[in-house]
């Protein structure tokens, strides 16, 4: 019986068990299968859901292939990509289900996003360029500014210099203004930030001022933008497009889109790089031994310690830098976010050169009440922390100096210590440049957040209603310190700077927006209102006499001196009322009108309103019934016009302003402050205001294989704002006043190629060509006569005092005045014209090109991007200092003027010897990578790159870089084609790997 009864319950035991695994199985089935298009190729990151529980999902690997549980029950798989036609499924038995995927002709148009809103590229009217993140370059420490170089026709971007974050010069279609800002607007995910406040007041150095010796170069404004964190990036170009910014949209507006969450799409994504970089180029001067004989020849007497250096390898060095970017994202049925968190430690190629950098951001967006409420949340901190070498543009004397300029000049015969182990230094004003790494800090903290919600409402079919608020938050602190030890700061016991500056910016913005289609009418129109609030404020503070270097800016109370103290607060408000109606008939004509009316408090009491109107259309030839091509298979004409505004002029410009006087009278033994006048109020002070025609085609051959447009644009600038004289007597002496007017017109040719295109191998090619030409037309009015503008102030011993350009009518904005040079003869320069200046140059460039080309077969590709200027000149301000004997025997020479002929006794004078042609072709980015899957470690996608940045230049230009824009004005802008003592390009390698899980 007992053995019955056991018998018995192991048949129970195995009747349960299959009955618990038959449950199981019921809950939980595993679906697998591959995802592949028309034409039999696997498609990559599909989304794979299940109808109705979209927290049920995956996405196909490398191979389309995908593996996914589901549970019990009537199951219908979703399978989407952007692209094609969604499909369902029902799963049945099916525990193998293969989709093919079919083409969405009407999702395949690319979308592109414009002023408050979006649009089908197809439908614009206007002048519109964009780039998505799958076309962005590869390597470490690139900027934002960095992804769009070459990208673009009609947009010119340079880096001003070579250090770690640094900054950029932007012009859309040629610059518009000569005293206000040239930058374009920069919104990010729908709020307009403010790239310009505290540019100016970062600089520290002034003239006479102890800190002239410290970089000068302004602070990058996308500085905590992550790359990785970017969706895509669109220009709008001309007036049409512009015009809904009004004021703000004179010199171009940039578009920056943030990556979002996906619904049904849970992933992690993890990347880190790891680069190398060393200087791409060094100036040819003396070494130790040329040295030597060159003072010799001319019977000087050399202090020689019998070192043979060159003094740039002893500051330069190979920098590492290393990049980690972690994100996840998640998407159900409502509510979806994208989370990410970046860092990056970048060395300098100069000694005591460095910065790190972290960033967080977090996109959340969510829909309710049936999907007619949508929220949208962006937030974004980042903060930079910079380790700044000496570099200074504007070392004008012996008392001022710098770590390049002395790298340069130091005698290359002296090794860099004494006997002693101190470094070795030749007083009062040689100063040995390794020293500048430990004794001059010179610390930048820079903070910034970025935030916003967006509510959309679609409260009644066709209407929808759009409250944006948004919030900006910037803040600078530097401080910088020049040791006891230092020759520079020796004779003031220590010298230290502190600045404080930060400024914030509220946004309101409410808009209605109504979409409806009547038959083949289509209208999209819009209405909104918008108040934005800008604060900027600062402090800076020098002093000097430390009894130990351990004080530095922790204790300015430890000081013997306090040299200044300076503060300012400001303010401005711009409140808008604006709207576009777009009409569209057949998907054959489209219609654009825009208008906006600004109000800002920078102006005059009589000019505080400006209205921006807009008007565009284009026509779609190739929808026509009576067109019919095989080979130009898409045709588009568009047509605009506008007029849009420039408010970046800075606060307080139209009203009286007092300040106080560094002099004053001794009352009773004290000190009484005066206060005066700073300038005349100026009721009429209006806005610069650029009104634009543009002309463009759009076309396609052999059904996009080859595709591009081709833009002609006529934009001419009014009422320009300029310092002008005020008549006799009068204790202010200039008086801010529109007058003049600038043009820029030009041509944009872009091009695209899908060249080859098989199952396992493809290549495209994209370029671009610009074209444009600049001409100042007046610097006067019937009111006011502007005179001749001397700009870009010549830096060094013996040039102070001279300027290279000069802005003039008839002639572009950074046109180069002064001698020309003929040669040399008796050795003496030979200058034409007697002598007398005339124009010799001009930094504007003849045109640019930007070339890009992907090749990829099978799991590998290969991505290149070059990008050129032509006719472009460049004043090598640094070998106008550097190329004459004069120097010796303190300060070394560039080999030029040993064999140049110019005898010991001439003095060193600007002229065309040293402004030369700065064309050049840069291979910009060369990037090669392989992309695989990895089931057992659940990595549905990863990719190993190695790539090279700035891998060679082919130019003629003599000194360290072409493509260079030196800070040398003190005004926080840097002059256009002036090269002075520049932080030195690196060439660098990056290994790296993408890892998606």
């Amino acid at each position: 019986m007992k053995n019955k009864l056991h018998f018995d319950f192991r048949k129970l035991c195995l009747v349960l068990a299959l009955i618990l695994t038959q449950c199981l199985y019921a809950q939980n089935k595993t679906i697998t299968g591959t995802v592949t298009d028309s034409k039999q190729e696997p498609l990559i990151g599909v989304n794979v859901t299940v109808k109705g529980n979209s927290s049920v999902g995956t996405i196909t690997d490398m191979d389309g292939k995908y593996t996914l549980p589901v549970p019990s029950g009537k199951i219908t798989l979703v399978f989407s990509y952007i692209g094609y036609v969604a499909q369902e499924i029902v799963v049945g038995s099916q525990s193998t289900i293969d989709v093919v995927l079919l083409d969405d002709a009407q999702a395949l148009e690319e979308v592109v996003v414009v002023g408050y809103g979006t649009m089908k590229k197809s439908d614009l009217t206007g002048a519109v360029s964009s780039i998505s993140s799958d076309r962005f370059k590869v390597g470490t420490d690139l900027s934002p500014q960095q992804l769009m170089q070459g990208a673009f026709s009609g947009v010119n971007i340079s880096q001003n210099s070579g250090k770690p974050g640094g900054s950029n010069t932007i012009r859309v279609r040629g610059g518009t203004s000569i005293s206000a800002s040239n930058d374009p607007l920069y919104v990010i995910d729908g709020v307009p930030i403010n790239s310009s406040a505290g540019v100016s007041s970062s600089h520290i150095a002034s003239n006479g001022s102890n800190t002239d010796f410290f970089d000068q170069e302004s602070v990058n404004p996308l500085a905590s933008i992550n790359p990785n964190d970017i969706e895509s990036i669109n220009i709008l170009k001309d007036a049409s497009a512009t015009a809904i910014y009004g004021s703000r949209g004179a010199n171009g507006v940039i578009m920056i889109t943030t990556k979002k969450g996906k619904k049904g799409v849970k992933q992690l994504d993890y990347s880190y790089s790891l680069g190398i970089s060393n200087v791409s180029n060094k100036l040819d001067v003396l070494t130790g031994d040329e040295y030597r004989k060159a003072v010799n020849d001319l019977g000087l007497t050399l202090d020689d310690k019998g070192d043979n250096a060159d003094w740039q390898d002893r500051i330069f060095r190979t920098a590492i830098s290393q990049n980690h970017y972690l994100s996840f994202m998640s998407g159900g049925e409502d509510t979806n976010y994208r989370a990410s968190l970046g860092y990056s430690d970048q060395e300098g190629v100069m000694l005591g050169s460095g910065m790190t950098s972290a960033n967080a951001r977090m996109n959340i967006n969510h829909t309710a009440l049936d999907g007619k409420l949508k929220l949208s949340m962006n937030l974004n901190y980042g903060e930079t922390n910079a380790d700044q070498a000496p570099v200074s543009n504007t070392v004008g004397s012996e008392m001022g100096s710098s770590m390049l300029y002395e790298a340069y000049v130091f005698n290359p015969t002296y090794p860099v210590y004494n006997d002693e182990g101190d470094f070795y230094d030749v007083p009062p004003y040689r100063v040995n440049p390794v020293s500048f790494a430990s004794e001059i800090l010179d610390e930048r903290k820079n903070r910034k957040f970025l935030g916003n919600l967006t509510a959309d409402w679609n409260f009644y079919k066709p209407f929808t209603f759009q409250v944006n608020l948004g919030y900006t938050y910037n803040s600078i602190e530097r401080n910088s310190y020049i040791s006891k030890s230092n020759l520079l700061g020796n004779g003031n016991g220590g010298y230290v700077s502190v600045q404080k500056l930060q400024d914030y910016s509220k946004l309101l913005e409410t808009i209605l927006k109504y979409n409806q289609k009547f038959g083949k009418h289509s209208i999209d129109a819009m209405l909104g209102y918008s108040y934005q609030y800008f604060y900027d404020e600062g402090n800076h503070t020098r002093a000097y006499g430390f009894l130990s270097d351990t004080f530095k800016w922790y204790s300015l109370a430890a000081a013997k001196t306090v040299e200044s103290i300076s503060s300012f607060a400001e303010s401005n408000t711009l409140i808008s009322m604006y709207g576009r109606i777009n009409y569209n008939y057949g998907d054959k004509y489209l219609f654009t009108a825009t208008v906006r009316r600004d109000g800002s408090s920078r102006f005059g009491a009589d000019h505080k309103w400006g209205v921006f109107p807009s008007a565009a259309a284009s026509w779609r030839i190739s929808q026509e019934e009576f067109y019919h091509s095989d080979i130009l298979t898409d045709l588009k004409l568009r047509v605009s016009y506008g007029i849009t505004g420039n408010q970046e002029i800075g606060n307080y410009n139209s009203l009286n302003t007092l300040g106080a006087s560094t002099n004053g009278y001794l009352v009773g033994g004290e000190k009484v402050t005066i206060v005066l006048p700073q300038q005349y109020s100026n009721p009429d002070i209006k806005w610069e205001q650029t009104a634009q025609t543009d002309i463009g085609l759009d076309f396609g051959l052999f059904h996009g294989r080859i595709h591009g447009s081709i833009d002609y644009y006529y934009k001419k600038t009014t009422d320009l704002l300029l310092s002008v004289a005020v008549p006799s007597p009068s204790l202010i002496t200039s008086q801010i006043a529109n007058v003049g007017s600038v043009k820029n017109q030009g041509i944009e040719i872009d091009l695209g190629f899908d060249v080859l295109r098989t199952k396992n191998f493809s290549w495209d090619i994209n370029l671009n060509f610009s074209r444009n030409k600049n001409e100042l037309i007046s610097l006067s009015n019937d009111k006011w006569t502007g005179e001749n503008m001397k700009v870009a102030p010549c830096q060094g011993q013996g040039l102070s005092g001279s300027y290279a350009q000069l802005v003039m009518p008839g002639q572009p904005l950074g046109t180069f005045y002064g001698k020309k040079f003929i040669g040399i003869k008796d050795g003496k320069e030979q200058f034409a014209n007697d002598g007398e200046s005339e124009i010799i140059g001009c930094a504007q460039p003849d045109f640019t090109y930007g070339i890009s080309t992907t090749l990829r077969y099978k799991n590998w590709s290969l991505s290149m991007n070059l990008r050129g200027s032509v006719g472009n000149d460049v004043y090598n301000c640094t070998a106008n200092n550097l190329a004459y004997l004069n120097n010796l025997p303190g300060r070394n020479v560039l080999k030029e003027a040993v064999t140049a002929g110019v005898n010991r006794e001439e003095a060193k004078v600007f002229s065309s010897r040293f402004i030369e042609d700065g064309s050049f072709l840069r291979m910009d980015n060369l990037s090669l990578g392989y992309d695989f899957s990895f089931k057992p470690l659940r990595i549905t996608h990863a990719r190993v790159f190695v790539s090279g940045q700035n891998l060679f230049t082919i130019t003629g230009y003599s000194g360290l870089d072409p493509e260079v824009n030196s800070e040398v004005s003190r005004t926080g802008v840097a002059p256009m084609g002036i090269d002075y003592l520049s932080y030195p390009k690196a060439r660098t390698f990056t290994m790296g790997i993408n890892v998606s899980f």
